[in-house]
């Protein structure tokens, strides 16, 4: 065999073993299009699961007795579980809100709200959102209005309430009795 037959053959197998990498390549392709199209997908909704939730929390708060604000706390396990330091924080506001006999309760809670909210801010990249914001919010005198014109009525209701069913029992007694005084003397029914 001369040098040429050699080059020759190198050449096909240079040429065979590109054919065959090429229908590899085009046969695997689609697939690993779709397992990398799907990976991104499950990412930005990941992204946008935590998204919603740290939006949803930032709004209510100022009130954290918002069952939204709650239902989001309850959230937090699930939507950030690969974020260590969002884990920490709601863990200690977590055992805080559980814990009795705090000096402070109140402000103490608010400090940990604080820190949740900072890190989670940290891990969506709001880097310039300070503590300082997280702790402002607004709400309108005319919301507490009508928190306490729902609590009067809340309450005259539960009134009302009551002293219909002290009034309907008294009367369910008076029946009774006119009907035990009925079969007690018969002669007087008439």
């Amino acid at each position: 065999m001369s040098a040429k037959d050699y080059f020759e053959i190198t050449y096909w197998l240079i040429s065979l073993l590109i054919l065959g990498f090429t229908i590899y390549y085009i046969k695997t392709s689609p697939i690993k299009a779709v397992e990398t199209g799907r990976k991104l997908n499950d990412e930005q909704n990941k992204y946008n699961a935590k998204s919603e939730l740290f939006l949803t929390l930032f709004s209510l708060r100022g009130n954290p007795t918002n069952y939204n604000f709650v239902n989001g706390l309850n959230q937090i396990d699930i939507v950030f579980e690969d974020v260590p330091a969002v884990l920490e924080a709601w863990e200690r506001l977590y055992n805080s809100l559980n814990t009795k006999d705090q000096v402070n309760p109140i402000q103490e809670w608010s400090l940990l709200r604080t820190e949740l909210l900072s890190e989670m801010a940290q891990s969506l990249g709001y880097q310039k959102l300070k503590q300082t914001a997280i702790q402002r919010n607004y709400s309108p005198q005319a919301h507490a209005n009508q928190d306490d014109e729902n609590w009067s009525f809340n309450q005259a209701a539960k009134k009302f309430f009551e002293t219909g069913t002290i009034l309907y029992n008294m009367h369910i007694e008076s029946l009774e009795l006119m009907n035990e005084n009925k079969k007690a003397n018969p002669d007087n029914n008439q």
